[in-house]
């Protein structure tokens, strides 16, 4: 996602961790179930398989092919949004340009930017609507967008961290791959966003793995454990 960061991924245990997501699904007629309790928020079995398949359809992976890898990951997407929904009531909204961006270019990843029907069938088999996937992207989009906030001005990258990526890292691939190194006036901007983001990554990872360990989570089914 352009100009944002991913959450990490925690992995997932128990015997369930290699079943595919059909085989999680709960029998016809069975009620819907609470999961996880997240700060006083019940997380539900439906939350889940909608988080599936929703970043399945952005990841474009058929939705047999999921795992628990893939279950425990959207659970830990659905309890990170869960732990900042209060934080992010006050954040600046998502403007509906940047949904649409976004919505843009996963019709680009698919190849569907002008086949109206091929791009609805495609959302069809995935249980998505057009407006229930422009609500799910504005979510995702304020979350990553409040962390990005939160945690974007303890990132800063020296020029010493520049030089030492430099002559430790970089000049020493060019040099085995027989390629002309670049001087470093001219590679400095890219060494430097490259570890700007690598930071950014980190301190995101830091920032969330402290909410969790602050906030309750009671979990209710194993499976996601």
């Amino acid at each position: 996602m352009t100009g944002l960061n991913k959450f990490a991924c925690a992995v997932l245990l128990g015997c369930l961790a290699v079943a595919p997501v059909h085989a999680l699904a709960p029998a016809a007629g069975v009620v819907d179930r609470v999961i996880a309790v997240v700060n006083r928020q019940p997380v539900t079995w439906s939350d889940l398989d909608e988080r599936m398949r929703f970043e399945a359809l952005q990841n474009r992976r058929p939705l047999s092919s999921l795992t628990g890898a893939d279950r425990h990951s959207a659970f830990e997407h659905l309890v990170q949004a869960r732990l900042l929904s209060e934080q992010t009531q006050a954040f600046t909204p998502v403007r509906s340009e940047e949904t649409a961006a976004q919505l843009a270019e996963l019709r680009v990843s698919w190849q569907m930017e002008k086949d109206d029907a091929g791009w609805n069938a495609v959302l069809a088999s995935y249980g998505l609507s057009e407006d229930r996937l422009r609500d799910l992207m504005t979510s995702q989009l304020q979350v990553l967008q409040f962390v990005e906030f939160r945690v974007r001005p303890m990132v800063r990258v020296s020029r010493d961290e520049v030089e030492e990526y430099y002559t430790q890292r970089l000049l020493p691939q060019l040099i085995a791959q027989g390629a002309k190194p670049e001087p470093l006036e001219t590679v400095n901007g890219q060494i430097r966003r490259l570890l700007t983001e690598k930071k950014l990554n980190d301190e995101t990872d830091k920032f969330l793995t402290s909410l969790r360990a602050q906030t309750p989570v009671e979990i209710l089914w194993d499976a996601v454990k």
